[in-house]
Protein backbone atom coordinates (compact mmCIF):
# COMPACT_ATOMS: atom_id res chain seq x y z
CA UNK A 1 0.00 0.00 0.00
CA UNK A 2 1.16 3.82 -1.10
CA UNK A 3 0.45 7.02 1.02
CA UNK A 4 1.47 10.19 -0.04
CA UNK A 5 1.85 13.62 1.83
CA UNK A 6 -0.31 16.38 0.42
CA UNK A 7 0.09 20.11 1.51
CA UNK A 8 -3.13 21.31 3.29
CA UNK A 9 -5.09 23.93 1.90
CA UNK A 10 -4.21 27.01 3.55
CA UNK A 11 -3.57 30.57 2.98
CA UNK A 12 0.13 31.33 2.02
CA UNK A 13 0.31 33.42 4.86
CA UNK A 14 -0.95 30.89 7.32
CA UNK A 15 1.00 28.39 5.44
CA UNK A 16 4.60 30.49 6.36
CA UNK A 17 3.06 31.16 9.97
CA UNK A 18 3.37 27.77 10.53
CA UNK A 19 6.59 27.19 8.84
CA UNK A 20 8.51 30.35 10.96
CA UNK A 21 6.17 30.02 13.88
CA UNK A 22 3.18 32.63 14.42
CA UNK A 23 5.88 36.22 15.08
CA UNK A 24 6.71 35.89 11.55
CA UNK A 25 3.45 38.63 10.86
CA UNK A 26 4.90 41.47 12.88
CA UNK A 27 8.56 41.67 11.93
CA UNK A 28 10.82 41.80 8.60
CA UNK A 29 11.78 38.67 7.49
CA UNK A 30 15.36 37.09 8.21
CA UNK A 31 17.38 36.40 5.15
CA UNK A 32 17.63 32.56 6.53
CA UNK A 33 13.70 33.08 6.98
CA UNK A 34 13.57 34.20 2.98
CA UNK A 35 15.07 30.61 2.16
CA UNK A 36 12.77 28.67 3.88
CA UNK A 37 10.02 30.25 2.41
CA UNK A 38 11.25 30.12 -0.64
CA UNK A 39 12.36 26.66 -0.79
CA UNK A 40 9.14 25.46 1.21
CA UNK A 41 7.25 27.02 -1.65
CA UNK A 42 8.56 26.72 -4.99
CA UNK A 43 6.79 24.63 -7.43
CA UNK A 44 3.51 24.93 -4.89
CA UNK A 45 0.34 25.70 -7.19
CA UNK A 46 -2.15 28.50 -5.44
CA UNK A 47 -5.27 29.82 -6.30
CA UNK A 48 -5.54 33.81 -5.87
CA UNK A 49 -8.33 35.27 -3.33
CA UNK A 50 -8.72 38.80 -4.62
CA UNK A 51 -10.57 38.50 -7.66
CA UNK A 52 -13.66 37.29 -5.99
CA UNK A 53 -15.03 34.21 -7.88
CA UNK A 54 -12.06 34.19 -10.71
CA UNK A 55 -9.76 32.36 -8.64
CA UNK A 56 -6.53 31.96 -11.36
CA UNK A 57 -3.97 29.18 -10.26
CA UNK A 58 -0.11 30.09 -10.76
CA UNK A 59 2.86 27.89 -9.82
CA UNK A 60 5.35 29.55 -7.38
CA UNK A 61 8.51 29.76 -9.15
CA UNK A 62 10.34 32.21 -6.66
CA UNK A 63 9.87 34.96 -4.07
CA UNK A 64 10.56 38.72 -4.16
CA UNK A 65 14.02 39.85 -2.62
CA UNK A 66 12.27 42.98 -1.70
CA UNK A 67 9.01 43.63 0.77
CA UNK A 68 6.15 44.13 -0.91
CA UNK A 69 5.88 48.22 -0.09
CA UNK A 70 9.20 48.60 -2.25
CA UNK A 71 8.14 46.54 -5.52
CA UNK A 72 7.54 48.66 -8.40
CA UNK A 73 6.40 47.21 -11.94
CA UNK A 74 6.68 48.75 -15.32
CA UNK A 75 2.42 49.11 -15.92
CA UNK A 76 2.78 50.01 -19.97
CA UNK A 77 5.13 50.62 -22.84
CA UNK A 78 6.25 53.84 -21.62
CA UNK A 79 8.13 52.14 -18.87
CA UNK A 80 5.57 53.99 -16.43
CA UNK A 81 6.25 52.25 -12.92
CA UNK A 82 3.65 52.00 -10.10
CA UNK A 83 4.12 49.97 -6.83
CA UNK A 84 2.09 46.54 -6.20
CA UNK A 85 0.52 48.07 -3.41
CA UNK A 86 -0.69 50.67 -5.50
CA UNK A 87 -2.18 48.59 -7.90
CA UNK A 88 -3.65 46.48 -5.84
CA UNK A 89 -5.38 48.67 -4.11
CA UNK A 90 -6.91 50.65 -7.30
CA UNK A 91 -7.41 47.33 -9.40
CA UNK A 92 -9.04 45.56 -7.32
CA UNK A 93 -9.71 46.96 -3.95
CA UNK A 94 -7.66 44.93 -1.96
CA UNK A 95 -5.47 46.42 0.56
CA UNK A 96 -2.08 44.67 1.79
CA UNK A 97 -1.77 45.07 5.31
CA UNK A 98 1.30 43.12 5.20
CA UNK A 99 3.58 45.61 3.56
CA UNK A 100 6.76 44.11 5.01
CA UNK A 101 6.35 40.67 3.36
CA UNK A 102 7.87 39.48 0.01
CA UNK A 103 5.47 38.94 -3.14
CA UNK A 104 5.10 35.54 -4.85
CA UNK A 105 6.55 35.51 -8.19
CA UNK A 106 4.75 33.66 -10.64
CA UNK A 107 4.35 33.11 -14.20
CA UNK A 108 7.03 32.86 -15.63
CA UNK A 109 11.00 34.16 -15.13
CA UNK A 110 10.99 36.54 -18.24
CA UNK A 111 7.95 38.47 -16.84
CA UNK A 112 6.58 37.59 -13.63
CA UNK A 113 3.87 38.60 -11.51
CA UNK A 114 3.98 39.41 -8.39
CA UNK A 115 1.18 38.31 -5.54
CA UNK A 116 1.03 39.16 -2.14
CA UNK A 117 0.78 36.47 -0.08
CA UNK A 118 -2.19 37.42 1.55
CA UNK A 119 -4.03 37.63 -1.68
CA UNK A 120 -3.11 33.95 -2.63
CA UNK A 121 -4.00 30.30 -1.02
CA UNK A 122 -2.61 26.86 -1.78
CA UNK A 123 -4.98 24.83 -4.26
CA UNK A 124 -6.45 21.70 -2.68
CA UNK A 125 -5.24 17.97 -2.88
CA UNK A 126 -1.81 18.71 -4.08
CA UNK A 127 0.77 16.21 -3.58
CA UNK A 128 4.09 17.16 -1.65
CA UNK A 129 6.67 16.18 -3.98
CA UNK A 130 9.63 17.40 -1.39
CA UNK A 131 11.69 15.47 0.94
CA UNK A 132 10.09 15.21 4.20
CA UNK A 133 11.81 16.00 7.67
CA UNK A 134 12.06 13.10 10.38
CA UNK A 135 8.89 14.63 12.53
CA UNK A 136 6.73 14.53 9.41
CA UNK A 137 7.98 11.10 7.92
CA UNK A 138 7.35 10.06 11.85
CA UNK A 139 4.01 11.54 11.60
CA UNK A 140 3.04 9.75 8.48
CA UNK A 141 4.36 6.21 9.24
CA UNK A 142 1.82 6.48 12.85
CA UNK A 143 -0.71 7.31 10.36
CA UNK A 144 -0.01 4.97 8.06
CA UNK A 145 1.00 2.28 9.65
CA UNK A 146 -2.03 0.04 11.04
CA UNK A 147 -2.59 -3.51 12.36
CA UNK A 148 -5.04 -5.71 10.14
CA UNK A 149 -7.31 -5.52 12.50
CA UNK A 150 -7.33 -1.75 13.13
CA UNK A 151 -7.56 -0.95 9.43
CA UNK A 152 -10.54 -3.44 9.14
CA UNK A 153 -12.39 -1.34 11.85
CA UNK A 154 -11.58 1.43 10.41
CA UNK A 155 -13.38 0.44 6.90
CA UNK A 156 -16.01 -0.74 8.60
CA UNK A 157 -17.35 2.39 10.55
CA UNK A 158 -16.65 3.73 6.93
CA UNK A 159 -18.91 1.56 5.38
CA UNK A 160 -21.27 1.85 8.85
CA UNK A 161 -21.32 5.45 8.41
CA UNK A 162 -22.13 5.62 4.45
CA UNK A 163 -24.64 2.62 4.99
CA UNK A 164 -26.62 5.32 7.32
CA UNK A 165 -26.40 8.14 5.01
CA UNK A 166 -26.78 6.19 1.79
CA UNK A 167 -28.19 2.80 2.20
CA UNK A 168 -28.95 2.29 -1.17
CA UNK A 169 -25.65 2.34 -2.78
CA UNK A 170 -24.37 1.18 0.25
CA UNK A 171 -26.72 -2.01 -0.12
CA UNK A 172 -26.57 -2.07 -3.76
CA UNK A 173 -22.44 -2.59 -4.01
CA UNK A 174 -22.42 -5.07 -0.75
CA UNK A 175 -24.64 -6.93 -2.71
CA UNK A 176 -22.69 -6.71 -6.42
CA UNK A 177 -19.12 -7.29 -3.97
CA UNK A 178 -21.34 -10.44 -2.31
CA UNK A 179 -22.35 -11.99 -5.96
CA UNK A 180 -18.89 -11.75 -7.17
CA UNK A 181 -17.23 -13.63 -4.66
CA UNK A 182 -20.00 -16.76 -4.69
CA UNK A 183 -19.02 -16.75 -8.36
CA UNK A 184 -15.75 -16.46 -7.91
CA UNK A 185 -15.94 -19.19 -5.67
CA UNK A 186 -17.52 -21.42 -8.06
CA UNK A 187 -15.60 -21.02 -10.20
CA UNK A 188 -12.65 -22.14 -8.18
CA UNK A 189 -15.13 -25.56 -7.00
CA UNK A 190 -15.60 -26.24 -10.92
CA UNK A 191 -11.39 -26.65 -11.96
Amino acid sequence: MASAAFIEALAAIDFVGRLLGKGMLSRPLSDSDHVKIKRALRGVKFEVTHRGSVGRKYRVFGLTSQPTRELVFPVDDNAKMKSVVKYFQEMYGFTIRLTHLPCLQVGNQKKANYLPMEACKIVEGRRYTKRLNEKQITTLLKVTCQRPKDRENDILQVVFFYSLTFPTIVFSYLFQENCLCKRKKKLHLAK
